[in-house]
């Protein structure tokens, strides 16, 4: 998917929360918990929901489903044994976050596992290891869909998700959250239609990012394309 749920959860008010915790049965002396707005299907199911929207639309373009790549990669500096909370240590940590998927390499043989902790500016700590691999020789890279891809699925799954939860619970029409949202996703998709955002590391389907002095016309069929959109 080209969202996670963390990443919905980030772009939620505070009073939508993801869980599967239902107010259960009152004990005397304690406090109600709070039920859940979402569960954690529900939001796979808008995060999937939004893939096709933006795979409909880049498909005249790109070669849909979209695939991840490397956005960054770094020499590993000490040797690395298999186990779990394991220390990376590189020249620069700053390009990781906490959450990220990223991929071990060596010569022969990889794996992905997950960034848990950065320590400080020169080391990460990833979740698990399987195997080992040897410092200097081996290399840690971070992977992901390109910018800003798991923004706008993120924003259109929040938009499916809280149009919803208002309808539900307060009147029959749209949110303007929901709306906001939207806009602001489909303001990014028009950037990647025009031209003016290109999804690093994805196959082209057509001739749109052929260098335009091989043409006669500087013309393209996106250039009708009005950003700023005021209507739903």
């Amino acid at each position: 998917m080209y969202a996670t749920i963390e990443d919905v959860r980030v772009l939620l008010p505070d009073n939508v929360t993801i869980g599967d915790v239902n107010i259960g049965t009152p004990v005397p002396g304690q406090p109600t918990s709070k039920r859940d707005k979402l569960t954690p299907a529900e939001v796979t199911k808008y995060i999937r929901y939004a893939q096709q929207e933006i795979d409909g639309r880049l498909r005249p373009m790109y070669v849909c489903p979209l695939r991840r790549i490397k956005s960054y990669e770094i020499m590993i500096l000490n040797h690395i044994s298999a186990g779990t909370n394991v220390r990376v240590a590189v020249n620069d940590s700053g390009p990781f976050a906490v959450g990220q998927l990223v991929r071990l390499q060596k010569t022969h043989g990889y794996e992905e596992t997950t960034v848990v902790e950065i320590n400080d500016l020169d080391s990460l700590v990833v979740s698990s290891v399987l195997n080992s691999y040897p410092g200097g020789e081996s290399y840690v890279s971070v992977l992901e869909y390109p910018d800003p891809i798991p923004l706008i699925a993120a924003r259109l799954s929040v938009s499916y998700a809280f149009d919803q939860l208002f309808v539900a619970e307060q009147a029959p029409d749209i949110s303007q959250y929901g709306v906001a949202q939207r806009k602001l996703a489909m303001n990014s998709m028009d950037a990647v239609l025009s031209g003016s955002i290109i999804l690093l590391g994805q196959d082209h389907v057509t001739k749109r990012f052929v260098r335009m002095s091989l043409f006669d016309s500087y013309k393209t069929p996106t250039d009708d394309i009005q950003f700023g959109r005021e209507s739903q």
